[in-house]
């Protein structure tokens, strides 16, 4: 068997190398205005071949004018004859033969797009085929040219042009043809006008009538609480409507920045849902939806690094960025940008940054920022900054967090809001508008003058103080603290806090002070308003302070609870507890 196979093997070698050797061969020729089958006689002679062919494939009268110094047969014969001749070979004998034609795989439709009252050409038309997504545009004298796959089974042509109806074309041909098509405008609502003929006026016999008298009209006073509404209603809404027309128009400026030219006029024109179940892309317009890639909905959606598409239903994944022109529904995964145009609805994830310009529901977690333009729910999680523009619904976590109007949570080191219903947790929280804010000017036993700032809401605030004692004998001379509180309301007028401190302190001989004082309290106190923004207070409390020092007094009455001496925090200290108070004034914020 073996010897078989060997045997076979020297023979292929042996044919195939004799038909290789045949147009290998190198010769040398020199024709002017030599007949074509002269010039095969002479190739014929130096080469010691025999060419086989058929007269009526050859135009054998014709004349041709050719120089070849030591070159192949196959070199030769390829450029007397052409593309047109394929050259095969048997042994000596070489076969010249009629090529078969190459099917075309695509095919033009070309012509001109006009208006159908006025005839006039129409620039910057779309024409496009919803199945291959090709596409193309007018050009400025009304003419276009698309390239169409023969072997699609159904073609609709669709021409669009922005205030124009479209026009759908079944082509049924496969070959390259001309198609001219008028686009008619569409119709618009007209506004009638109605003439009213005022009726003529009957008269009336004065003596028909009763005599009734008629009393002189009076004015009516109007409630003074009706007059404030009439005085407070302001009408807004044109300055309102044009507020948010600006965002709209920014918005969708912002979304089409991504737009070529091309892709712009596409989309002044084009009204259809344009939708294919996946798309892949390299980057934005080179990929399966190509230039119409902003238009087109999918389901899944891959963009090896990054992709520009119209809507995504379920999945997209993206190396680097995907945008969205529309709609996201479902799971958005990318390397470092997400952006979706009108809604978000799922979870999206980016190594970076994620920006959802309109209305934006589910988890969206990023590496830097969280951007939603407008109104947001869900958890938004992120290694930088998390900002809603409108009224966000959950839980927002990061080192910086913002939204226009809270409803929920925010966790974080600095939280802002406009307004808050819910609770904002973390070292710093400002909400403006029903906000909890108050500075609070008290003395203690301890401390001369406390200067306290408090922020947050009235569920949850921080606490901002420091401490001053004037250089008083076994005091204190300064000191820095910070806490976190809550507080409750009675009324307008009385309310009530809990607050727990700690304080650093700087005492008045620090030379073998191994530490500073620290001390630590828990509050609670009432307060009184005598003014909108002025309220007084009173605080009892309980206080823990370990110190290196020996030399701290209290004022009678004695209010001390017990004092240790031991380690505390790796040194030697003194350990005082006692019972303490505060009062003082605080300036409050309005409302609260």
């Amino acid at each position: 068997m073996k010897k078989l196979i060997l045997i076979f093997a020297v023979l292929f070698c042996h044919t195939a190398f004799g038909q290789s050797d045949v147009l290998s061969k190198r010769i040398s020729v020199n024709f002017v205005n030599t007949p074509l089958d002269e010039a095969l006689k002479s190739i014929e002679t130096k080469a010691e071949l025999q060419f086989s062919y058929n007269a009526h494939h050859i135009a054998s009268s014709q004349e041709i004018n050719y120089q070849a110094t030591a070159n192949s047969v196959q070199n030769i014969l390829t450029d007397i004859l052409g593309p047109e001749i394929e050259i095969r070979t048997k042994g000596k004998y070489v076969i010249l033969q009629k090529a078969k034609p190459q099917e075309k795989k695509d095919f033009f439709v070309m012509g001109y797009i006009e208006d159908s009252e006025t005839g006039e050409k129409i620039t910057n038309a779309s024409i496009y085929e919803p199945l291959t997504l090709a596409s193309t545009l007018s050009n400025r004298y009304g003419y276009y040219k698309i390239k169409l796959p023969r072997n699609q089974k159904d073609i609709d042509l669709r021409f669009s042009k922005e205030a124009y109806s479209t026009s759908l074309v079944n082509v049924f041909e496969r070959t390259d043809i001309k198609m001219n098509v008028d686009l008619e405008k569409e119709l618009r609502e007209k506004q009638l006008t109605l003439a009213v003929t005022p009726i003529a006026s009957v008269g009336i016999k004065k003596d028909t009538l009763p005599n009734v008298s008629v009393p002189a009209p009076q004015p009516v006073p109007i409630p003074e609480t009706e007059k404030k509404n009439l005085a407070s209603s302001i009408d807004i809404s044109d300055e309102l409507a044009f507020v948010d027309k600006t965002y709209q128009n920014g918005k969708e400026q912002f979304i089409d920045w991504f737009l070529s030219t091309k892709q712009a006029l596409h989309r002044n024109n084009i009204n259809d849902s344009l939708y294919r179940p996946f798309q892949i892309s390299l980057l934005p317009f080179i990929g399966t939806n190509q230039k119409l890639s902003p238009f087109v909905a999918n389901d899944f959606s891959f963009n090896v690094i990054a992709g520009y598409t119209g809507s995504v239903s379920k999945l997209e994944i993206g190396s680097v960025a995907n945008i969205i022109r529309k709609d996201m529904t479902g799971v958005q995964i990318a390397g470092a940008l997400n952006v979706v145009g009108h809604r978000t609805a799922g979870a999206q994830i980016a190594g970076a940054v994620n920006i959802n310009i309109g209305k934006a529901d589910g988890f969206i977690s990023s590496g830097s920022l969280n951007l939603n333009l407008k109104d947001a729910s869900g958890v938004n999680i992120s290694g930088g900054t998390n900002v809603t523009l409108g009224t966000f619904k959950g839980v927002q976590i990061a080192p910086f967090n913002y939204a226009t109007r809270l409803v929920g949570s925010q966790i974080g080191v600095f939280n802002f809001s406009h307004e808050a219903k819910g609770t904002p947790i973390g070292f710093f929280t400002y909400v403006h508008k029903n906000g909890y804010r108050r500075i609070e000017i008290a003395s203690t036993e301890l401390n001369l003058t406390e200067i306290s700032f408090k922020t947050g809401t009235k569920n949850f605030y921080n606490i901002f103080s420091s401490a001053f004692n004037y250089g008083k004998e076994n005091k204190p001379v300064f000191g820095l603290g910070y806490g976190l509180g809550t507080s409750w309301q009675y009324g307008k007028r009385f309310g009530s806090n809990l607050d727990f401190t700690g304080m650093t302190y700087l005492p008045e001989n620090f030379d073998n002070v191994n530490y500073p004082t620290q001390q630590f309290k828990v509050s609670f106190g009432l307060e009184a308003k005598i003014t909108k923004h002025i309220a007084v207070f009173v605080a009892p409390s309980v206080n823990f302070l370990t110190t290196s020092g020996e030399d701290l007094t209290f004022t009678e009455p004695r209010l001390l609870i017990s004092h240790d001496i031991g380690d505390f925090y790796g040194y030697r200290s003194n350990l005082y507890t006692w019972f303490g108070y505060k009062f003082g004034l605080r300036i409050c914020n309005k409302g609260v």
